[in-house]
């Protein structure tokens, strides 16, 4: 079976006061752990004109590296737990075609 690229998005419904506070929770931990982490690709955030929706759009390179990184980094993280109080919205998970 060959791996298929995967794009994991996750989305936040904020208060706007909370958005830069989010977006340095998620910069620190994609610099300091998950960029490390093998597997991962890039990752993107988004957010909309009000500042009341983030959206968190990150790259691996298969659906296993991914599943390893959740239950190996993405539990056990101090910063992954700040980030989950906002509570996140895995929308979709998808492997790349083209």
């Amino acid at each position: 079976m060959i791996n298929k690229q995967l794009n994991v998005i996750v989305r936040f419904e904020l208060k706007e006061e909370e958005l830069e506070t989010l977006v340095s929770q998620i910069r620190d931990f994609f610099e300091k752990e998950v960029s490390r982490f093998p597997g991962f690709i890039s990752a993107k955030i988004h957010q909309n004109q009000e500042r009341t929706v983030l959206i968190n759009y990150a790259t691996w390179d298969s659906s296993e590296s991914f599943q390893k990184f959740v239950m190996e980094l993405a539990s056990v993280s101090p910063i992954a737990k700040k980030i989950q109080a906002f509570n996140p919205k895995q929308d979709m998970v998808f492997e790349i075609l083209l």
